[in-house]
């Protein structure tokens, strides 16, 4: 199959997953709370041990993708997505709630480090992270026409239109696995070289690196959770603020992932992009804090506009270097893996971020805006050095020359 071909299959299922995905995360928690009768401190626990689950599943699958190929493993990881959506629908309660969440955050997490090793082995280096800027953009493009439609679901309100809303959105992962299969199937790693399903968590400076930068990773729940409830408890903005602020990062991350990735194509460009993204997400962080001096309600509304510019910033550079720096340093004939361990890394943070986030913003008010600054630029202090380590590390290179010796002979 031609480049052109395997491109628009991958940016097109990405299309049509983003599309179920931004419907479902748009009515998720009214379904719970009004339709299934679920209290709402019931469902966040529930949703968030879950989280638990996708960062525990995301190595092991990873490293089935290296032994039994891609390709496979992610058509099967996302046929399971598609049945646990379906089962949301018979989860009444937090014990029911809670398993369907713990099989559906395991697929969703692992898929994610499943799909970048299929992109990394189907592509050339040269295309690899623009294709996977691109598919970020078609998502929120998709993403943003699912959500307009979740208006309509949560308009009309009647349980039978969230139960069919939920089952489109199952029927997007039936066509995003049919996609799939479309593409041109990768090679599993040979048996006699494959890695232990160990071995990316004894790769520390590797295990360090996205440990470290996965807390940028934050800057999506200062987002969904933060900003909303600083707008409603600490600013005189408008409410609709928040949604305004999320439609104007869509369409900014629409606009400009790919040039900005486009600046991420070298270890040494990933790490100076984890320090734009900590520098500019502490900047939001502290302009979000600022909008809590005025009572002034247009003031005020200028004032998170132009944290969001930041915000939008950061965004933009911790996905760029976050590819940059995992492929970068990725050991050949362990893509899988060593993805599942990027996955993880950051479904940890989104998993825990909400409540972190929450917390500091309505406990400490505007010290805790400056305390999450203070976090995301620790976090990209030891990038630099991290990588120097990486670059450094004897059994990387030792792995890497092995499988450089396999493929020239093969």
């Amino acid at each position: 199959m031609k480049k052109r071909g395997i491109v628009l299959r991958l940016l097109a299922g990405q299309g049509v997953n983003g599309f179920g995905d931004g419907l479902w995360f748009s009515i998720w928690a009214i379904f719970f709370t009004r339709v299934q009768d679920i209290p709402a401190e019931s469902m966040g626990l529930a949703i968030g041990i879950g989280g638990v689950a996708g960062f525990l599943a995301a190595v092991p699958v990873g490293t089935a993708a290296d032994r039994h190929g891609p390709r496979e493993v992610l058509v099967v990881v996302i046929v399971l997505r598609g049945l646990a959506s379906v089962a949301y629908i018979f989860a009444g309660d937090f014990w029911s709630l809670l398993i369907v969440s713990c099989c559906y955050s395991a697929v969703q997490s692992s898929g994610v480090g499943v799909r970048v090793s299929l992109v990394y082995q189907l592509l050339d280096k040269d295309d690899r992270l623009r294709v996977l800027a691109q598919g970020r953009v078609v998502q929120h493009i998709a993403y943003a026409a699912g959500a307009g439609v979740a208006m309509l679901v949560l308009a009309d309100g009647r349980r039978w239109v969230f139960i069919a809303s939920i089952l489109v959105n199952a029927a997007t992962f039936l066509i995003t696995a049919a996609l799939t299969l479309t593409l041109p199937s990768v090679a599993p790693t040979p048996a006699e070289r494959q890695h232990s399903g160990t071995a990316v968590l004894r790769d520390l400076p590797y295990l360090a690196l996205m440990s470290t930068t996965s807390l940028l990773a934050l800057c999506w729940a200062l987002l969904s959770s933060g900003l909303p409830l600083w707008i409603m408890e600490g600013t005189s903005a408008p409410l609709w603020t928040a949604g305004l602020a999320v439609a104007v990062s869509s369409l900014a991350i629409a606009l400009f992932q790919v040039r900005v990735t486009r600046q991420a194509v070298n270890i040494p460009r990933s790490v100076r992009a984890s320090r734009i993204s900590a520098l500019a997400l502490a900047a939001c962080c502290v302009i979000f804090a600022a909008a809590a001096w005025t009572e002034h309600p247009l003031l005020a509304t200028l004032i998170v506009l132009a944290g969001m510019g930041a915000h939008i910033v950061g965004e933009l550079y911790y996905v760029s270097s976050r590819w940059g720096l995992s492929l970068g340093f990725m050991v050949k004939e362990a893509e899988g893996q060593y993805q599942g361990l990027t996955a993880a890394t950051e479904s940890g943070a989104t998993a825990l971020g909400p409540a972190l986030v929450t917390a500091l913003v309505s406990g400490l008010r505007e010290t805790g805006w400056v305390l999450l600054g203070v976090l995301f630029l620790l976090s990209a202090a030891p990038v630099g050095p991290l990588a120097r380590w990486a670059r450094r590390d004897p059994r990387r290179v030792a792995l890497s020359e092995q499988a450089d010796k396999h493929e020239s002979v093969s």
